[in-house]
């Protein structure tokens, strides 16, 4: 299957540059520099653009309609009740093995940037509507910026997300342990031994999910804790304090100085540790555990099956749009 068109962006001083193909309106490789001015690819991936057409981890693609897992793969709008493609039985994980992570978008160029565009057809996955999608990636000074926006022709829950795997090391392979994670989250969301939501908001004082001082991923990836360990590590939604577009979480990888920051407008993240990680990689490498971290910026999983939850139901005549932007840097 075609990749579709390859992209490159770069930024006025040449720095960091940026390589997409239109095959889920993915981000291949993101050079960025270290402290000394070494350039290395700071993303996990496929070892070629084309083995993204075959089946990979959600490999720095956009997902939706609705990114994470949907419990039961149903859910009911007004009292109907939609039934979803179960890719991870009895659940749906990204909209299914069909979703638009796994699609070829059409692309255009805009200034400092590319924008990719699709449909996704009412009753796709079993979700109700006529969805039309548009990605836009721009590159600019030291950020990268992913703004992400739906309408719909029905009511339907709509969450997009990228999926960057990063390790901002530079070295294809190597652990995350040493990374330093901050998050702007004084809450996060339990989950059950599938993964699932509970449909609780739970605060991070006295747990492993306390994140809001710099604090080294491998030290709580190994920590006892039940939430950890059903996850074999952090694969769990923050609840990010404030709103509109604020920091979500600051990355720093102290051998080689390089830092990520993130922000958005979205009410939550996916921070994911690639617990469960076993696939063919860049430069010939076998990619494992705990070797990339996700920052998936988005509505909270499963939430038109929690109330309590923020609504995530997209209406006619409304746009969702979601902004993130990836900042790097070094210290």
């Amino acid at each position: 299957m075609s990749v579709g068109q390859m992209h490159v962006l770069q930024n006025a001083d040449n720095s960091i540059s940026a390589q997409f193909i239109d095959y889920g309106a993915t981000l291949v490789s993101l050079l960025v520099p270290d402290r000394h001015g070494n350039i290395a690819d700071v993303l996990l991936g496929c070892a070629t653009p084309e083995d993204h057409a075959l089946f990979h981890p959600h490999f720095n693609c956009i997902v939706g309609r609705y990114a994470n897992r949907i419990t039961n793969a149903t859910f009911q709008i007004d009292g109907e009740i939609y039934k979803l493609e179960a890719n991870v039985p009895p659940h749906i994980l990204h909209s299914g093995n069909h979703g638009i992570a796994n699609r070829l978008w059409s692309s255009r160029c805009v200034p400092n940037g590319i924008q990719f565009t699709i449909h996704s057809e009412d009753g796709d996955a079993g979700f109700p509507g006529r969805v039309d999608i548009v990605s836009t990636y721009t590159l600019v000074d030291q950020t990268l910026k992913l703004e992400l926006e739906a309408t719909t022709s029905r009511p339907t829950p709509v969450s997009l997300t990228s999926h960057h795997y990063y390790n901002l090391s530079g070295i294809q392979g190597s652990s995350i342990a040493d990374h330093q994670i901050q998050m702007n989250a004084d809450a996060y969301c339990p989950i059950s031994t599938a993964l699932t939501q509970l449909g609780k908001v739970d605060p991070v004082e006295g747990t492993p999910f306390d994140l809001r001082e710099l604090t080294r991923l491998g030290d709580r990836i190994a920590e006892q804790d039940d939430q950890i360990q059903l996850a074999g590590g952090f694969d769990h939604n923050f609840v990010i304090n404030g709103c509109g577009t604020r920091v979500v979480a600051k990355v720093v990888e102290p051998t080689s100085g390089r830092v990520l920051i993130v922000k958005s407008n979205q009410p939550g993240v996916q921070l994911y540790t690639s617990n469960t990680l076993d696939a063919e990689g860049k430069n010939g490498v076998r990619y494992a555990r705990h070797q990339g971290f996700c920052l998936e910026t988005q509505q909270f999983p499963d939430a038109p099956n929690h109330p309590t939850y923020p609504d995530a139901i997209l209406l006619p005549g409304q746009r969702f749009r979601a902004v993130t932007e990836f900042s790097f840097g070094t210290e």
